[in-house]
Parts: structure tokens; C-alpha cells; sequence
């Protein structure tokens, strides 16, 4: 488990940590953790062993590199004040990613039917302090403010729909043999339309980004009291977080993204 921290000179330190589990053989996972371009993303492939680890591989490097472009380009990586011209920025990363992923499918038929899921943040704003969220699938992205946790994305799954058309209730969400099925993923015909949204930031807020493997194997309240150690170092909540997940059964690869703002 190997960290991946950036420049703490900036209003917000982020870390990020991926682990295996107990049970499965390799990590399908990847994410970035580039705090200079301020940019957080997860990615969870599927699609078989080799396919799900380069769909994620493909998606987090599609989404560095076209943020890296407008660093390198001269034009400002963060645009104060302009929510909407980095949601297209963010879309638009989050295509070039899908087309990576079908590309490489065409190009090596091995890997047809494979794909990912996505959450990516980006600061779109530096005064105020804004971001903005995309995301495809059931990866996550948290809020923890004041103590409380709050969800800022709506897993794209059929359970998911399920519940919002009050065909199934929340408590059988967890045990529904339908839950692992997702209804929006990169690299997927029809299929990976990002959710786009924004959030504006208050000092002392902490974001977590995480696949499935943490979210299915620890609870809201667990979640948050890891999230607490979060205001002194990052690091430790990712640390926390996976080794928990991992105490808890570790039946998938688990990877945590945590950010603190101040």
C-alpha cells in the first residue's frame, strides 16, 4: 500500500491509498492524487483481470493528461470563478477516457467488454473555494463537514433504481443479489454519461472519493470516524480506511482518496 502525496503548500492536502483485499488476485483499481492541478480521481475497472486493470489504468491517465495539457499550454489550470467552463473541461476528460477504453478494446479484442467507473473532482475556483464532481457508476464521493458525512453522488446501479422507483427498500439494498449490476460505466455502448455537479468549499472540509470495496465493507458511521483523523493528516484516514475495509472481509480491492481543505 503505497501513498501518493503532493505540494502541501496549497489550501488543501490530499492523499491517496489502493489495496488489493483478501480475496481477489490482482487491483483493478487505480486513482490520482495531483494536488498542484488540484484533481482527485478514482476509477474501478471490470471486464476480467487484464481488462479491468487497464480500463482504470486508461481512465486515470486520460483525465491527468488532459489537465496537465492546459497547465502546459499556459492557459490556467484552475479558472476562478468559472464552474461552467471546467464542467466541460471535466465532460470532456471523462469522454476522452470512454474513448480510450473502446479504442483499446478495438484494438485488442481480448479486452472487448471492458470498463470502469469514475469519480473525478477538479477546482474549478479559487476565491471562492469551488469544485467540481463527474462521475459514472458506484464509486463515491463524500462530504464530511461539521462531523456530519454526506453523499455528493447517486450510484448509476440497478439496485439504485430500484430503490428510487420504491420497488425494493434501503434495508434491502445491502443483501439484493442485483446490487454488484451497474447501469452507467466508461467504456460500456449507451452507457457513460458523467453526472456533472459543483460544490463550494468551507475551511476544515474533508472529500473522500472511494470505490465499492470501501463503501460495501464499512458503514456511514465507520466512514466518518476514520474521516475525523482526516484534519491532521490525510494519509492516515486513506491508511484507516482500507485497513478497515480490509479487517472488515477486504472482498474487493478498496482505494481511498481523501482531501482536506483549509
Amino acid at each position: 500500500m503505497i501513498p501518493h502525496l503532493e505540494n502541501s503548500d496549497l489550501p488543501w492536502q490530499g492523499a491517496g491509498l489502493s489495496h488489493v483485499g483478501l480475496i481477489r488476485s490482482s487491483n483493478q483499481d487505480a486513482f490520482v492524487v495531483d494536488n498542484d492541478l488540484g484533481l482527485w480521481v478514482v476509477a474501478d475497472g471490470m471486464g476480467g483481470r487484464a481488462g479491468g486493470e487497464v480500463a482504470s489504468s486508461l481512465t486515470v491517465k486520460a483525465l491527468i493528461d488532459h489537465f496537465q495539457q492546459y497547465k502546459e499550454s499556459g492557459r490556467p489550470a484552475i479558472l476562478n470563478g468559472n464552474d461552467g467552463e471546467t464542467s466541460v473541461r471535466l465532460r470532456k476528460a471523462i469522454q476522452l477516457a470512454d474513448e480510450a477504453i473502446r479504442g483499446k478494446a478495438r484494438e485488442e479484442p481480448a479486452l472487448s467488454g471492458m470498463g470502469t467507473t469514475i469519480v473525478a473532482v477538479v477546482v474549478s475556483s479559487l476565491s471562492p473555494l469551488q469544485l467540481v464532481i463527474g462521475h459514472v457508476g458506484d464509486s463515491r464521493a463524500y462530504l464530511y463537514r461539521d462531523q456530519e458525512l454526506r453523499l455528493l453522488t447517486r450510484d448509476h446501479s440497478l439496485v439504485e433504481d430500484l430503490l428510487a422507483r420504491g420497488h425494493i427498500s434501503p434495508e434491502e439494498v445491502p443483501s439484493h443479489p442485483q446490487r454488484h449490476i451497474l447501469v452507467r460505466a466508461l467504456g460500456i455502448e449507451g452507457q457513460t454519461d458523467p453526472d456533472i455537479g459543483g460544490l463550494a468549499i468551507q475551511s476544515g472540509d474533508i472529500l473522500l472519493l472511494c470505490t465499492d470495496g470501501i463503501t460495501k465493507m464499512l458503514s456511514d458511521q465507520q466512514i466518518s470516524g476514520h474521516l475525523n483523523h482526516a484534519s491532521h493528516s490525510p494519509h492516515e484516514a486513506c491508511n484507516r480506511l482500507v485497513s478497515e475495509a480490509n479487517a472488515a472481509g477486504g472482498k474487493d480491492n478498496s482505494t481511498a482518496v481523501v482531501v482536506r481543505f483549509s
